[in-house]
């Protein structure tokens, strides 16, 4: 009860604003993106300096600032990432930034392993999630493909939570996260396909098969499962129970938005390139 009541309370309060954001589209919602990656990026370097690898922090969050305003602009004006010229130009800039600022520091037997995780958070945690800013922008349904990724991936996480609280026996992946379990994923990722199947009858019937719905949040569930669990094993790395204490009941953002860490991308470049 201690731990459901600021879970309940975290929810009442945040959902709105991510409903809201995601109705509105444009600017509302890139701001919400914006600060959930800035904010996840900082929870991952935290992560990864408890891992034992220092890294450039400041450099990261703000190549994820640009990587993220460069896939929103090209997302209102193209409609592709592969046509965004600025995300290369900026990823251009980002390494002449992090060689010039090595310099200044001098050798040091970390600094390979320091390039490479401050760049690979933001391909991490700023790419990955950008793509939501992506698919709110295909047209003509990027409203109506928004909310039924959101809704995938919190079905397939509600319904795997309840199930596998009360009926799981048979962890996944004990050594990573105990709690979670077959019967509870399973449950989750049946949950999801019906979810899936509800969006194809009410709004969807037209552009969508239900054989083909159901097979995309299939597997938009696995990724969202994977996702999670690879967060899990980063934090189990580090020795934390969550990214950080921001969200009370939940943890901190990457907690909450791991799960779209892999299954965003995907869902995009299916509706944008083989849907299309």
């Amino acid at each position: 009860m201690n731990l459901l009541l600021p879970r309940l309370l975290t929810i009442v309060v945040g959902l709105p604003f991510l409903v809201t954001a995601i109705y509105l589209g444009g600017l509302p919602l890139f701001f919400l993106i914006l600060a959930i990656i800035l904010l996840g990026l900082r929870e991952y370097y935290f992560l990864a300096e408890e891992c034992g690898y220092p890294c450039f922090n400041w450099i990261g969050i703000i190549f994820g600032f640009l990587i993220t305003a460069s896939i929103f602009l090209n997302g209102l004006s193209m409609g592709q990432i592969t046509d965004n010229q600025a995300t290369a130009a900026l990823t251009a800039v980002a390494l002449i930034v992090l060689v010039v600022r090595s310099l200044f520091r001098g050798p040091g037997e970390t600094l390979l392993s320091e390039w490479g995780v401050t760049l690979f958070g933001v391909f991490y945690v700023a790419w990955s999630l950008a793509h939501l800013l992506l698919i709110r922008d295909l047209r003509p349904q990027g409203l109506e493909l928004s909310f039924l990724l959101f809704v995938i991936i919190w079905v397939e996480d509600i319904t795997a939570y309840l199930v596998g609280s009360k009926w799981g026996r048979h962890a996944i992946a004990p050594g990573i996260s105990p709690k979670k379990s077959w019967e509870g994923t399973i449950a989750g990722i049946i949950g999801a396909m019906i979810a899936a199947a509800l969006f194809q009858i009410t709004l969807l019937r037209q552009t969508w098969r239900l054989p083909e719905i159901l097979v995309v949040a299939a597997v938009v569930s696995i990724l969202a499962f994977v996702s999670d669990l690879g967060e899990s094993l980063l934090k189990r790395s580090a020795g934390v129970k969550d990214s950080s204490p921001l969200l009370p009941g939940h943890g901190g953002i990457l907690d909450r938005f791991d799960s779209f860490i892999l299954a965003a991308p995907f869902f995009y470049y299916y509706c944008s390139f083989i849907k299309h």
